[in-house]
């Protein structure tokens, strides 16, 4: 087994396990989501991220379609716009850096 087939084993293994589902472009997709340094809120369903946070992609999920800077992701019922994006093709996954709608 190669080296990238062991990470991307491992990466499966970590998002079957820690995942959450998201929606972007219509599509419900499990990520991986890392709350920023800034506030979180307490809601129904737990602490949700209020400001600039990670959200990690597996990239085979994607089907070849890559997240794009400005587009909204919806995650536990709000809306966030994609402010960053790192695209490391044939790495596995593919993180964007989210933003309130609101803010």
């Amino acid at each position: 087994m190669s080296f990238f087939s062991e990470i991307t084993s491992a990466l499966h293994e970590i998002f079957s396990a820690f995942s959450q589902p998201v929606v972007w472009r219509g599509r419900v997709m499990n990520a991986i989501i890392s709350e920023g340094q800034q506030t979180v809120e307490l809601e129904s369903g737990g602490f949700v991220p209020d400001g600039t946070f990670t959200v990690k992609f597996l990239e085979k999920g994607l089907y070849g379609e890559y997240p794009a800077i400005g587009e909204i992701v919806e995650y536990n019922g709000k809306q966030y716009r994609i402010h960053w994006v790192s695209i490391r093709a044939n790495r596995g996954q593919v993180e964007v850096s989210l933003r309130s709608v609101d803010q």
